[in-house]
């Protein structure tokens, strides 16, 4: 099975991932990843857990604004 990082800022922007959290699941779900779950819980936690973790995955997804990609490109280039 397909294993994907979903990283999201659940205090990003108007928190909308927070009620839509379900359905964006699902449709990783239905294409076959694994998934994990990460909310970032602080600044530069998103950069730390991609650059942790990110190599035991297929895909890495973030949601937030643009300091959530910000972190989670920079983690990858770690």
């Amino acid at each position: 099975m397909k294993r994907l990082l979903f990283i999201y800022n659940p205090t990003a922007g108007r928190q909308r991932v927070k009620t839509m959290l379900s359905e964006i699941l699902t449709v990783f779900a239905q294409e076959g990843y694994e998934i994990t779950i990460r909310p970032t819980l602080s600044r530069g936690d998103a950069t730390q857990v991609v650059a942790d973790s990110a190599a035991g995955y297929d895909r890495v997804v973030c949601s937030g604004g643009d300091g959530t990609l910000n972190e989670t490109v920079q983690g990858l280039l770690t």
